[in-house]
């Protein structure tokens, strides 16, 4: 990414409050990404540490997210807001009117998934029938499972945000990320496996929101945000140590074994650059796929009405239509470390 982020953590200053008749001329853009700094963020911190952003002119705050951290509302009351959220949150937050919408994909398929011990008889999400699983109540995702798999007996449990219950407990099964809880658990003596929600149907983009006004008024930033995101997933991958050091000193709970097993995962799923045989890549927005996922939704009764995928997402900041190649260099790291090995 090429702009210089003045990286906010907890308790550090956000710019003010700008209102829409006296919105900035200034390059300075606010940044939320969804969870406390970590690999699967790394794309964005090289465009910040590597002057990326800097280079095309703009100014990132990157602003820590975390439990709770409603970052669609966050955006769609800061006119030079930008922030992380899935493709189906979207959706949910156009309905309810929230002035904001997509510009880029962030990961091609959002990893979520369902983490079981590797000797577990879950083999499919069909087997989750009458067992208790720790879960978001209410997520698109889960209501999705329930009617395809007819799991009327699921019972769910509060998610912990820790792998502490799965090491303990053999019957204990919880939502996870393939590129992290998987490494903490085999931390901990349980090696684990993923069942991914990508692989049932549902399988919304992880992506860039925007406010409207910034989308409307200064497109010529949007783009620039986007062109130094691509550069910074790029150079990222092509060199993560720098990045991952940085991180260890801005969230001293991660630790290099995990980061380079983060690394390795996203890699292998291809998360980012996505299946180039599907005609995905870094960035790709497919608008079939965004139409898909709003049929699902409908059906779910997530949302009331067909959306107008316009009012959702543009494909306007693709790295193809910035005249970028998104190719990505080879993976430094091939191996994941696995703990207790």
């Amino acid at each position: 990414m090429g702009l210089v982020l003045s990286l906010a953590v907890a308790g550090c200053r956000k710019s003010e409050p700008t209102t829409a008749a006296d919105s900035p001329p200034a390059a300075t853009l606010n940044f939320i990404h969804d969870w406390y700094p970590e690999p699967e963020h790394g794309g964005y911190y090289a465009a910040s540490l590597k002057g990326i952003w800097k280079e095309l002119g703009l100014e990132v705050k990157i602003l820590v997210g975390g439990p709770n951290s409603e970052i669609e509302k966050r955006v769609a009351l800061d006119p030079v807001g930008l922030g992380i959220v899935r493709g189906d949150a979207v959706f949910i937050a156009v309905e309810r009117g929230l002035p904001i919408v997509a510009v880029n994909s962030y990961f091609q398929h959002d990893p979520q998934g369902v983490m079981v011990r590797a000797d577990s008889s879950v083999k499919s999400f069909a087997d989750l029938e009458n067992r208790d699983v720790a879960m978001q109540v209410g997520a698109p995702w889960l209501l999705y499972l329930q009617k395809k798999y007819g799991l009327s007996k699921l019972r769910v449990r509060p998610v912990t945000g820790s792998v502490a219950n799965f090491v303990s407990d053999p019957d204990w099964i919880t939502q996870a990320y393939p590129t992290c809880e998987p490494y903490y658990a085999a931390k901990g003596g349980v090696p684990a496996r993923m069942i991914q929600i990508s692989d049932s149907g549902f399988d919304p983009y992880r992506v860039i929101i925007a406010n409207k006004q910034l989308v409307a008024q200064h497109p010529e930033l949007v783009a620039k945000f986007s062109l130094g995101a691509y550069r910074g997933w790029q150079e990222y991958f092509r060199d993560p140590q720098p990045i991952h050091d940085h991180i260890l000193k801005i969230s001293p709970t991660m630790e290099m074994g995990g980061m380079r097993f983060s690394y390795v995962k996203m890699r292998e799923l291809k998360l980012v650059e996505g299946d180039a045989a599907k005609g995905e890549h870094t960035g790709a927005v497919d608008l079939k796929r965004w139409e898909d996922l709003g049929k699902i939704l409908l059906d779910l009764g997530v949302i009331k009405k067909t959306a107008v995928i316009g009012d959702v997402v543009t494909d306007a900041f693709t790295p193809r239509k910035l005249n970028h190649d998104p190719t990505l260099p080879a993976p430094v790291w091939t191996e994941a470390p696995i703990p207790g090995r």
